[in-house]
């Protein structure tokens, strides 16, 4: 099949040119840059610019405007496009075919970069197959969207009405209170300055989410093995000392035999060789290709890299985190990503961070449908833990405390708090 029509090409400017009116029902089936012949491209995007300027767009209109920009394009042309046009009546069928192949010209593009890039010797198999996947990526969302009214999709919505909405729960009753929980398809950034429990609460969200389903869990900054660790301090209760120092005692092998089974069937898959986005990217849907995947943790944001040269850092963290807020989107999962916040917190009286603390923020405050923000004052309430609701796209902000054991390497909800007396009710009744 060739790679272009010139005779519906040459039909669907006709038509365009016949009846001012058909200009926008060929404009809803492709783009200008969907011609391949240049002048073609030229020719209707002159035809669009006078439709929307309220002028005629017939032929010696639009040679007017072409003569006064100076392309070449000369009278004749244009009256010989309308004269093969059969009618304007058919322009948006041409303008279909013209779509079709401008596709299959893209995704011919797209293959002849995917094969120059198998000869990239500077980048690992795995970037490569990201990069190939990107350009296919690209060629798919190039398809011209259909336009819906809005009376299509409402009974879905009255349907969708009648459920209660899904949220993946965290394991904190009083959050579920103010964010509901973990909604598909949405970024979570979950601030904190070093040593405050960034990744105490990351781990234990993964935890949670993985009784639903497999949940990747990315370290950039931390080993396999100390999350390991973590995981048994938390679900184990074993103090982390003991386990970081390697002195276990005979009640502490106990504690692990208990809990053993257990985490050597929840489906969390800990990965702490990545370092690139698009490493990360094919992280997460190698688990999605492997069915009912829940959820992905990234520890921590700013150590993520591109493998590129950025004009700015700033930038660069920006592009990450509307990278992860795309591919959550994509394969409908929520992905809670770690973010460090700046210094600025530590100079501020009450030590509470902001939105503003985001370090190398850009738009990270921008892409996210939640953002919380920990905050822990180990001087006045070393046992508490805060969790700042700062933005939720979705429903309520609000403040969370926890209780911080730090012993553990966890937070738990308090014993005194609203939401544990009324479980302890339920369970009596």
């Amino acid at each position: 099949m060739s790679m272009h029509d010139v005779e519906a090409e040459q039909c669907a400017l006709g038509g365009m040119m016949l009846s001012k009116a058909v200009v926008w029902e060929v404009m809803e089936v492709l783009e200008p840059t969907d011609f391949h012949d240049p002048k073609h491209e030229t020719i209707a995007r002159t035809i669009v610019a006078l439709a929307s300027s309220g002028e005629p767009t017939d032929p010696v209109a639009v040679f007017n405007r072409l003569r006064d920009d100076q392309t070449g394009i000369d009278a004749p042309y244009l009256h010989h496009l309308v004269e093969v046009t059969p009618t304007a009546a058919n322009a948006a069928y041409y303008a279909g075919i013209v779509r079709q192949r401008a596709e299959r010209r893209r995704l011919k593009e797209a293959a002849v970069s995917i094969n120059q890039l198998a000869a990239e010797e500077n980048e690992t198999p795995a970037d490569l197959v990201e990069r190939a996947r990107g350009l296919v990526d690209d060629v798919s969302r190039s398809t011209k969207r259909q336009i819906r009214r809005i009376g299509e999709s409402l009974p879905a919505l009255y349907e969708s009405l009648d459920q209660a909405p899904e949220f993946i729960k965290t394991p904190w009753a009083d959050l579920n209170q103010v964010v509901g929980g973990l909604r598909a398809g949405t970024l979570t950034i979950i601030g904190a300055r070093p040593g405050i429990g960034k990744t105490v609460v990351g781990l234990q969200i993964a935890h949670e989410l993985a009784r639903e389903g497999s949940v990747g869990y990315v370290s950039l900054e931390m080993s396999e093995s100390d999350i390991q660790k973590r995981l048994h301090a938390q679900v184990a209760q074993i103090p982390m000392s003991s386990l970081m120092d390697h002195q276990m005692m005979p009640t502490h092998w106990q504690s692990v035999a208990k809990v053993r089974a257990g985490l050597e069937q929840i489906p969390l898959y800990i990965a702490d060789d990545l370092e690139t986005l698009t490493q990360i990217q094919s992280f997460a849907r190698s688990l999605a290709r492997r069915g009912n995947f829940k959820g992905l943790v990234v520890d921590y944001l700013q150590l993520m890299t591109s493998g590129k040269r950025e004009e700015s850092r700033q930038q660069e963290v920006s592009s990450f985190s509307r990278s992860l807020k795309l591919l959550a989107g994509d394969l409908g999962i929520p992905i809670i990503a770690l973010s460090q916040l700046n210094r600025a917190v530590e100079g501020r009286k009450t030590g509470k961070p902001q939105l503003a603390d985001l370090r190398e923020s850009g738009s990270i405050e921008q892409d996210a449908d939640v953002v919380m923000l920990l905050h822990r004052d180990e001087k006045q309430r070393p046992n508490d833990l805060e969790i700042i609701v700062a933005k939720n796209r979705h429903g309520k902000q609000g403040d969370v405390t926890l209780k911080w054991e730090g012993v553990f390497a966890r937070a738990i909800t308090r014993p005194w708090s609203p939401t544990a007396l009324l479980e302890k009710d339920d369970l009596r009744g």
